[in-house]
Protein backbone atom coordinates (compact mmCIF):
# COMPACT_ATOMS: atom_id res chain seq x y z
CA UNK A 1 0.00 0.00 0.00
CA UNK A 2 1.61 3.53 -1.29
CA UNK A 3 0.62 5.61 1.22
CA UNK A 4 -0.21 9.62 -0.73
CA UNK A 5 -1.67 11.60 2.20
CA UNK A 6 -1.26 11.42 5.59
CA UNK A 7 -3.56 13.65 8.19
CA UNK A 8 -1.49 14.00 11.67
CA UNK A 9 -4.09 14.79 14.30
CA UNK A 10 -1.86 17.37 15.63
CA UNK A 11 -0.22 20.37 15.15
CA UNK A 12 2.83 19.44 16.93
CA UNK A 13 6.46 19.81 15.04
CA UNK A 14 7.53 17.05 17.32
CA UNK A 15 4.38 14.53 15.79
CA UNK A 16 5.08 16.23 12.39
CA UNK A 17 8.68 15.36 12.09
CA UNK A 18 8.02 11.70 13.35
CA UNK A 19 5.31 11.53 10.37
CA UNK A 20 8.07 12.93 7.90
CA UNK A 21 10.52 10.11 9.07
CA UNK A 22 7.90 7.23 9.49
CA UNK A 23 6.54 7.85 5.86
CA UNK A 24 8.91 10.51 3.97
CA UNK A 25 7.27 10.58 0.58
CA UNK A 26 4.01 11.23 1.66
CA UNK A 27 1.88 14.55 1.79
CA UNK A 28 1.52 15.49 5.74
CA UNK A 29 -1.34 17.25 6.56
CA UNK A 30 -1.59 18.80 10.18
CA UNK A 31 -5.24 18.91 11.78
CA UNK A 32 -5.70 21.15 14.96
CA UNK A 33 -8.14 18.88 16.74
CA UNK A 34 -9.25 18.40 20.41
CA UNK A 35 -8.13 14.92 22.23
CA UNK A 36 -11.31 15.80 24.58
CA UNK A 37 -8.99 13.98 27.62
CA UNK A 38 -7.13 15.70 30.89
CA UNK A 39 -4.17 17.69 29.42
CA UNK A 40 -2.18 14.84 31.69
CA UNK A 41 -4.19 11.89 30.63
CA UNK A 42 -3.21 8.07 32.81
CA UNK A 43 -3.78 5.05 31.68
CA UNK A 44 -6.98 4.24 28.86
CA UNK A 45 -7.73 7.79 28.76
CA UNK A 46 -4.56 8.32 26.58
CA UNK A 47 -5.76 5.75 24.10
CA UNK A 48 -9.10 7.19 24.25
CA UNK A 49 -7.49 10.97 23.61
CA UNK A 50 -5.57 9.57 20.32
CA UNK A 51 -9.10 7.62 19.50
CA UNK A 52 -10.85 11.06 20.01
CA UNK A 53 -8.24 13.15 17.80
CA UNK A 54 -8.11 10.93 14.80
CA UNK A 55 -12.06 11.22 14.47
CA UNK A 56 -11.81 14.70 14.71
CA UNK A 57 -9.45 14.46 11.80
CA UNK A 58 -11.20 12.33 10.15
CA UNK A 59 -14.25 14.73 10.10
CA UNK A 60 -12.62 17.22 9.15
CA UNK A 61 -10.32 15.86 6.55
CA UNK A 62 -12.31 12.58 5.27
CA UNK A 63 -10.13 12.31 2.35
CA UNK A 64 -6.55 11.25 3.81
CA UNK A 65 -5.15 7.87 2.51
CA UNK A 66 -4.09 7.12 6.76
CA UNK A 67 -4.54 9.03 9.82
CA UNK A 68 -1.88 9.10 13.01
CA UNK A 69 -2.87 10.43 16.51
CA UNK A 70 -0.40 10.32 19.08
CA UNK A 71 -1.37 10.77 22.33
CA UNK A 72 1.42 10.90 25.47
CA UNK A 73 0.08 9.54 29.00
CA UNK A 74 1.27 8.45 32.39
CA UNK A 75 0.88 4.50 33.10
CA UNK A 76 1.06 2.59 35.88
CA UNK A 77 3.86 -0.09 34.92
CA UNK A 78 5.23 -2.12 37.83
CA UNK A 79 4.66 0.20 40.66
CA UNK A 80 6.19 3.09 38.94
CA UNK A 81 4.66 5.56 36.89
CA UNK A 82 5.73 5.33 33.31
CA UNK A 83 4.95 7.89 30.56
CA UNK A 84 4.28 6.00 27.03
CA UNK A 85 3.34 7.93 23.52
CA UNK A 86 0.29 6.15 22.39
CA UNK A 87 0.46 5.99 18.51
CA UNK A 88 -3.04 5.08 16.62
CA UNK A 89 -2.92 4.46 13.04
CA UNK A 90 -6.17 4.51 10.97
CA UNK A 91 -6.22 3.86 7.07
CA UNK A 92 -8.88 4.72 4.61
CA UNK A 93 -10.70 1.49 5.34
CA UNK A 94 -10.49 1.88 8.94
CA UNK A 95 -8.18 -0.51 9.66
CA UNK A 96 -5.99 0.15 12.87
CA UNK A 97 -3.21 -0.30 14.59
CA UNK A 98 -2.05 0.94 18.36
CA UNK A 99 1.60 0.72 19.12
CA UNK A 100 3.00 2.02 22.62
CA UNK A 101 6.65 3.64 22.90
CA UNK A 102 9.19 2.50 25.38
CA UNK A 103 8.19 4.57 28.43
CA UNK A 104 10.09 6.69 30.75
CA UNK A 105 9.66 6.79 34.18
CA UNK A 106 8.77 9.54 36.24
CA UNK A 107 8.94 10.39 39.67
CA UNK A 108 6.14 9.65 41.74
CA UNK A 109 6.11 12.52 43.96
CA UNK A 110 5.91 14.77 40.85
CA UNK A 111 2.99 12.50 39.68
CA UNK A 112 0.91 13.29 42.69
CA UNK A 113 1.67 16.79 43.03
CA UNK A 114 0.50 16.99 39.33
CA UNK A 115 -2.77 14.77 40.54
CA UNK A 116 -3.14 16.85 43.11
CA UNK A 117 -3.37 19.96 40.83
CA UNK A 118 -5.41 18.81 38.33
CA UNK A 119 -4.68 16.35 35.49
CA UNK A 120 -7.03 19.02 33.50
CA UNK A 121 -4.57 21.44 33.35
CA UNK A 122 -1.59 20.58 35.06
CA UNK A 123 1.43 17.78 33.65
CA UNK A 124 3.82 16.43 35.65
CA UNK A 125 5.85 18.23 32.60
CA UNK A 126 5.24 21.18 34.02
CA UNK A 127 5.74 20.18 38.06
CA UNK A 128 9.46 18.60 37.20
CA UNK A 129 10.70 22.29 35.47
CA UNK A 130 9.06 23.70 38.37
CA UNK A 131 10.87 21.75 40.70
CA UNK A 132 14.41 22.08 38.78
CA UNK A 133 14.59 18.55 38.25
CA UNK A 134 14.18 19.14 34.27
CA UNK A 135 14.61 21.90 31.85
CA UNK A 136 11.84 21.96 29.38
CA UNK A 137 8.25 21.09 30.34
CA UNK A 138 7.47 19.65 27.09
CA UNK A 139 10.33 16.86 27.01
CA UNK A 140 11.17 15.84 30.53
CA UNK A 141 12.27 12.63 28.74
CA UNK A 142 15.66 14.05 27.59
CA UNK A 143 16.62 14.86 31.18
CA UNK A 144 15.30 11.84 32.80
CA UNK A 145 16.46 9.14 30.30
CA UNK A 146 19.20 11.10 28.19
CA UNK A 147 16.85 10.53 25.09
CA UNK A 148 14.58 13.12 23.70
CA UNK A 149 10.84 12.76 23.65
CA UNK A 150 10.90 12.60 20.04
CA UNK A 151 12.93 9.91 19.72
CA UNK A 152 10.51 8.22 21.57
CA UNK A 153 8.13 9.32 19.44
CA UNK A 154 9.30 8.98 16.27
CA UNK A 155 10.93 5.13 16.84
CA UNK A 156 7.14 4.08 18.16
CA UNK A 157 5.50 5.78 15.22
CA UNK A 158 8.44 3.62 12.61
CA UNK A 159 7.13 0.81 14.32
CA UNK A 160 3.66 0.98 14.09
CA UNK A 161 3.93 2.07 10.59
CA UNK A 162 5.81 -1.15 10.06
CA UNK A 163 2.97 -2.98 12.11
CA UNK A 164 0.58 -1.81 10.00
CA UNK A 165 1.46 -2.12 6.81
CA UNK A 166 2.67 -6.27 7.30
CA UNK A 167 -1.46 -6.61 9.19
CA UNK A 168 -3.04 -4.80 5.77
CA UNK A 169 -0.80 -6.97 3.52
CA UNK A 170 -1.61 -10.17 5.82
CA UNK A 171 -5.45 -9.53 4.81
CA UNK A 172 -7.09 -11.52 2.61
CA UNK A 173 -8.08 -10.00 0.06
CA UNK A 174 -11.80 -9.21 -0.63
CA UNK A 175 -13.59 -11.65 -3.78
CA UNK A 176 -13.96 -10.10 -6.49
CA UNK A 177 -17.53 -9.91 -8.65
CA UNK A 178 -16.96 -11.38 -11.89
CA UNK A 179 -18.25 -9.18 -14.35
CA UNK A 180 -20.72 -10.08 -17.24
Amino acid sequence: MTVQKIVLASTSEIKRLACVAAFPNAQIVMAMVRSGVAEQPMGDETLRGARNRLGNARVITPDADLYVSIENGIFIDADAYVDRAVVLLQDRQRRETVFYSEGVAFPAAAVEIAQARGFQFHTVGAVLAEQGVIKHAADPHRCLSGTPRATYIRDALQAAARLHQQDVKAMPQSPRTPRR
